[in-house]
């Protein structure tokens, strides 16, 4: 942002003036010919005129109107066209000299004796960089005239930058030696803040592959991106303030991503402590993302930098300040979690939120907080208060994600142990095969759920010939469903052998259910079938069955386990040679397609005479939810024995 893009400036050019004036002090004319150490640096007598004119290249103009100035005192550049030039005198027979300009690339052209050098060109706004070192050769002869071509467009007057550092002529060995020690100056107080941050692109790698292996945990998600784009929009930012990048992409690339990694740093606390975004959040949001443009307007010219910087700092405050107190707020509802990030979530925007403040204190002139722009010295390393909280939180969320991670871990594997045992014994829980029933063709089709349900059906056969039928629903999920699957039928297999009516069966299964209950019930409806075509029926709370397309008039007694009194009627009713009887779970009726629309009963009829796996196909393609059960029993006339 263009609020953090004088950082190390501060350290680095600013020093680097200060030496280099204090060891050009009193040079009354620029004489070459006196080395010291190799080098003579040319900072004073410098002419400047305002405009562009290329014949202000040529070595005998008049520059009795120019004036004088320092260049390594020129101040912030500032927007327009501005020529200087510089006068020196040689060591006669000199082999070869060259000159070290410390400038900003893109915005100057360097022309000796009047002829241009290669190697500095003017460039367009996108194209510029913070000054950097470039060395050229200068020209045979005693007497050379060095002029200066600048311009400045806007994106680089906002950086504060000056057009030059200073100049150096010197023999090439020197020359390079000082050049590598001002490039040397100019990188350390970047380097360090490029690796907290290349560190945040790594760790946000961390986080994917975390969500990767639990997938259902968005925060993991949200962290990642937060990471990675914090990492990305710093990372740019030092880049250019080290003169790796041009200016441009920090501006436009890097400064908008400081409202979407703030959007991130909300996503995640809300999903880490399991908490729902509300209206006030979510708006708060929403609000972050215009002021994504801010940069572009700021280059156009339309936006102040002070009030681009009072903005910015406006705008993430909240975040910086609100979260911690939310999490508090959870944290003292019983959410022990949210305990964990109060400290991590203070660093990063409430250190970049001080660096703002830092920083337009030095644009609007307060000097009273233009420290907090100013990197802090640990030992001998320099960090800018941002990397400091970006480390720290970075840190922090780093011990935070072990433990969280490995608690679902554990969770997961519990989880995944449970699923697998309940899934083993839901396989118990319906006939592998179904056995002939004297007088009928019967079918059915189970199709479970992502989860394991309660589902069940199974065919008893009686001492009288007669067959018992059962088709029944757990509530619940899980384990839990299916042990309580397991308990229903073995009940009922010892009741079928007694020869029972269904209304009797359910009665006494219902006691048990209600004596050995734990809070959950039972749907059911149990049919006694005969040969010769006779159903007698009774039903605890299920789905009352469909024959021929028409649902049948059953008593809609309460599910098993509620109450130890009920009683469970029965119906009877006779299937002339061809009727169908269908018997299904809720999970039919419950299917939903993406549009929340329910398959419901009037589907439900219209395919009721199909066969079992037809039905439960067309309760799959429309949006399966629930485990899913069919079963038909078709009256052929005759002795016939079908499965």
């Amino acid at each position: 942002m263009i609020a953090r893009q004088c950082r190390n400036l501060h350290v680095g050019w600013m020093l680097m003036w200060l030496c280099l004036a204090a060891a050009n002090a009193g040079a009354q004319t620029v004489d070459a010919t006196q080395w010291h150490s190799g080098t003579v640096h040319l900072s004073e007598n410098w002419r400047e005129h305002e405009g562009d004119d290329l014949a202000w290249s040529k070595p005998g103009i008049d520059e009795s109107g120019w004036k004088e100035v320092a260049l390594d005192d020129l101040g912030q550049a500032r927007w327009g066209w501005r020529w200087y030039r510089l006068h020196i005198k040689l060591e006669p027979g000199h082999d070869y000299v060259h000159v070290l300009i410390a400038g900003g690339p893109g915005t100057y052209e360097l022309y000796l004796n009047g002829e241009r050098a290669e190697g500095a060109e003017l460039k367009s706004m996108w194209g510029v960089t913070r000054p950097t070192e470039q060395v050229f050769m200068l020209p045979d002869g005693d007497d050379v005239t060095i002029a200066l071509r600048t311009y400045a467009p806007t994106m680089y007057t906002l950086w504060h930058f000056p057009l030059f550092l200073t100049a150096t002529v010197g023999t090439p060995g020197a020359i390079e030696d000082e050049r590598l020690a001002m490039e040397s100056q100019r990188l350390y107080t970047a380097i360090p803040s490029i690796a907290i941050n290349l560190m945040l692109i790594l760790a946000s790698i961390g986080a994917f592959a975390l969500h990767r292996s639990q997938r259902d945990r968005e925060e993991y998600l949200y962290l990642g991106n937060y990471l990675l784009l914090l990492g990305v929009s710093n990372g740019l930012l030092y880049c250019a303030v080290a003169g790796l990048l041009p200016i441009s992409i920090s501006t436009l690339l890097a400064d908008p991503l400081i409202y979407f990694f703030t959007i991130m740093q909300i996503e995640f606390t809300f999903s880490f402590a399991g908490q729902r975004v509300g209206r006030i959040w979510r708006a708060y949001e929403i609000a972050l993302l215009p002021m994504s443009i801010l940069a572009f307007l700021q280059v156009a010219g339309a936006l102040s930098n002070q009030l681009y910087v009072s903005l910015e700092a406006m705008m993430i405050l909240p975040a910086a300040i609100m979260l911690p107190v939310v999490l508090l707020v959870w944290y003292r509802r019983g959410n022990r979690e949210a305990g964990w990030l109060i400290l991590p979530s203070l660093f990063p925007a409430a250190t970049t939120a001080l660096f703002d403040i830092g920083t337009a204190s030095i644009d609007v002139g307060w000097g009273h907080a233009d420290f907090l722009a100013n990197p802090v010295q640990l030992g001998a390393v320099p960090l800018q208060i941002s990397d400091m909280g970006d480390f720290l939180f970075m840190l922090a969320i780093g011990v935070v994600m072990f433990f969280r991670f490995t608690r679902v871990s554990r969770e997961q594997t519990r989880a995944a142990a449970e699923l697998g045992a309940a899934r083993e014994i839901q396989q118990r829980l319906v006939p592998a095969k179904l056995p002939s029933v004297k007088g009928y063709t019967i079918e059915a089709a189970y199709i479970p759920a992502q989860e394991v349900g309660g589902d069940f059906y199974q065919v008893f056969a009686q001492d009288d010939g007669a067959q018992l039928v059962v088709v029944g629903d757990v509530s619940g999920k899980g384990l839990k469903a299916a042990m309580t699957s397991t308990l229903a039928l073995g009940a009922l297999r010892a009741l079928a052998q007694e020869g029972l009516g269904p209304g009797v069966v359910l009665t006494r299964l219902n006691r048990q259910m209600v004596e050995t209950g734990d809070g959950g019930f039972i749907t059911c409806v149990c049919a006694r079938v005969t040969g010769n075509g006779e159903i007698i029926l009774a039903n605890a709370g299920h789905l009352a069955p469909y024959r021929n397309g028409e649902e049948l008039q059953v008593s809609m007694d309460l599910p098993l386990g509620i109450s130890a009194n009920e009683r469970y009627e029965e119906r009877a009713f006779k299937l002339a040679p061809g009727d169908r009887l269908t018997l299904l779970s809720d999970g039919v009726l419950e299917a939903r397609d993406p549009n929340g629309e329910l398959f419901g009963f009037e589907r439900m009829q219209a395919i009721s005479q199909q066969s079992a796996a037809k039905i439960a196909m067309a309760a799959v393609s429309h949006g399966q939810e629930d485990d899913i059960t069919v079963l038909t029993l078709l009256h052929v006339p005759g002795d016939s024995e079908e499965a």
